[in-house]
């Protein structure tokens, strides 16, 4: 299904799951297998609560950038490096509540993981799109699509110091694909990051 979170080979859970069946002592291969599967039972649930919460809210025109806006201006009053640069108003059909969450994990990952997020709404071709830009090392390409994965970082080029990224991404991913949209990353040609969220406009 749209937005669903797979346990294919190469991911994080997997790998780890592989390495512990490769384990020499049974009882921590035992204890480690069961931890991995409890992960992996937490992230599938997380995503389905997400998409059942996405059908329980209504979907309503919604000001995409005032929505930007006021999670930029949240953040802000956390005293984290995050500015918006003024767009034109632009109204999408999305479910708000859950759009925020998207938006929010989006920025938040660019704060903590590239050094400060700027943060621009605009329109083209056919898309509304919310372009979030961070300041950080950037990730190799080959990751790139890989940082949606539960749980995982870019280990070679990213902080090391916050720890893994969590579901953030995966459930901001799960949101966009509900609304018809999806969340994409990319390497600055001046270093960093540029995530965008886009949704099919008005």
């Amino acid at each position: 299904s749209p937005g669903a979170i797979a346990p294919e080979p190469g991911t994080p859970i997997t790998s780890r799951r592989l390495r512990a069946e490769r384990g020499d002592e049974p009882e921590t291969r035992e204890r480690m297998i069961e931890t991995i599967d409890e992960m992996q039972h937490m992230v599938e649930a997380t995503l389905d609560f997400v998409r059942a919460e996405g059908r329980n809210e209504e979907t309503r025109d919604t000001d995409l950038g005032a929505l930007t806006e006021s999670v930029v201006d949240d953040l802000k009053e956390l005293g984290l490096d995050v500015a918006m640069v003024p767009g034109t108003r632009i109204v999408v059909r999305a479910r708000p509540l859950g759009l925020k969450r998207a938006l929010r994990n989006v920025i938040e990952n660019a704060v903590h993981y590239g050094k400060g997020a700027r943060v621009r709404v605009e329109c083209a071709g056919g898309q509304a799109r919310v372009i979030v830009e961070d300041s950080g090392p950037g990730v190799d390409e080959a990751e790139l699509e890989r940082l949606f994965e539960p749980f995982m970082r870019g280990e070679a080029s990213r902080s090391r110091e916050t720890g893994g990224i969590g579901l953030g991404l995966a459930v901001a991913r799960t949101i966009l694909r509900g609304h018809g949209g999806d969340v994409t990353l990319a390497n600055r040609a001046g270093g960093g990051l540029t995530a965008t969220l886009a949704l099919p406009a008005g």
